[in-house]
């Protein structure tokens, strides 16, 4: 009569049949072990704002590595910068600039900047020119005094189209801004 095998020893057999990972899949497996842990550590920082946590994970790690991670935090951060929302340029830089100590990402970084202190003001302009034209309109209708204190122009189609119109370019500089910064920081050494 044949022997009863376990379950246990059939998946062994069945994984000493398979083999070794080759070097190239370690290789592959390790990167994408690497890139898990710099996204998971680049959004808990993200929460929770606290680089020297960030930088006690990162040591944790050593050699290509942490090199993997690094460039997997970084990549995580630069993603999260967008034009709506400034605080979140400023925790991103506090984080970038501690972690790399680096002058091109504090040029770059400035240049970011730049870029959404000219945005702020394109969108104070238009904001401006907008309620400006929503006045002349209710006076022209002579609806007046202090029935009409101040136009929400934030809860209008046309600003919101008029927005995403005005940010397209800005969007588009800041993508290009983001990519130079992403291979800066990659390309530095460790």
């Amino acid at each position: 009569m044949g022997e009863i095998k376990s379950a246990w020893e059939i998946a062994k057999e069945k994984a000493n049949k398979l083999g070794t990972l080759s070097p190239e899949e370690q290789k592959r497996q390790n990167e994408e072990r690497c890139q898990l842990i710099g996204k998971a550590l680049a959004e808990k920082y993200l929460s929770q704002q606290d680089v020297s946590q960030l930088e006690t994970e990162l040591s944790k790690h050593t050699g290509q590595d942490r090199k993997l991670v690094n460039q997997a935090v970084f990549q995580r951060l630069i993603e999260e910068i967008n034009l709506r929302y400034r605080q979140k340029l400023e925790t991103v830089s506090r984080a970038i600039l501690i972690l790399t100590k680096a002058g091109a990402s504090i040029e770059i970084m400035d240049r970011i900047k730049e870029l959404f202190q000219e945005y702020q003001e394109a969108e104070d302009r238009e904001k401006q020119e907008i309620e400006r034209a929503g006045r002349e309109m209710l006076h022209r209708l002579r609806i007046s005094g202090t029935a009409i204190s101040q136009i929400n122009i934030h809860a209008t189609g046309e600003w919101h189209k008029m927005l995403n119109e005005l940010a397209r370019p800005f969007e588009q500089r800041l993508s290009d801004l983001k990519q130079e910064f992403l291979h800066s920081l990659t390309a530095q050494p460790d």
